[in-house]
């Protein structure tokens, strides 16, 4: 977590990775702009060219990990048969291989309790969490065509999300050890 990352016109960037690395490192009460700055090796007041306060940093923050991981699972929808049942385990593993090379999102991500995320298969169920949105759409469209009933649907989904989000939180835990490759692993541990 140096400065080190910072190069010119590239300081909006640094500062939400940086920002990042702290709060995993020291928790929201750690968090300022001033040690953000310090840590990009940049003016206590650099800063705020790119963000107002604090907050936006952290909403900046959120963002732009979520826009990546939601991005991931765009393309994979975009480059296969989204309406083939495979594409839920492709999800999958996307979603546990992106945690895998980026642990530092997976803790920023859910331990600040920001992530909204609604169950309910209903028409009517939006999430704030776009990746999760974007799972559940397509596992519903997919279990919907196999003529399955919505509660078992609902049933399926929470037990798959859980079994992934699961998997992802122990493959970034510091004090998990494995004498596996976690990302060669990943289909066979998710039963897939």
């Amino acid at each position: 977590m140096s400065g080190d990352n910072y190069h010119h016109g590239n300081l909006q960037l640094a500062l939400i990775e940086t920002g990042i690395a702290l709060i995993n490192k020291e928790g929201l009460g750690g968090f300022s702009l001033r040690k953000v700055a310090a840590l990009c090796n940049v003016s206590h007041a650099a800063p705020y060219a790119h963000f107002k306060d604090k907050n936006q940093l952290q909403k900046a923050m959120r963002e732009y990990v979520a826009s990546k991981f939601t991005k991931l699972f765009e393309d994979i929808l975009l480059n296969n048969d989204k309406n083939h049942p495979s594409i839920i385990d492709k999800l999958g593993i996307a979603y546990v291989s992106f945690f895998i090379d980026n642990p530092e999102y997976f803790n920023f991500l859910f331990a600040q309790g920001d992530i909204k995320i609604n169950l309910s298969i209903s028409d009517t169920a939006k999430d704030s969490f776009p990746a999760f949105q974007i799972f559940k759409d397509t596992a519903t469209a997919i279990y919907k065509s196999l003529r399955l009933p919505d509660s078992q649907i609902e049933n399926i989904i929470i037990i798959k999300w859980s079994v992934v989000h699961g998997l992802a939180s122990i493959a970034t835990m510091d004090g998990a050890t494995y004498d596996k490759d976690w990302k060669s692993q990943i289909a066979e541990l998710l039963c897939i």
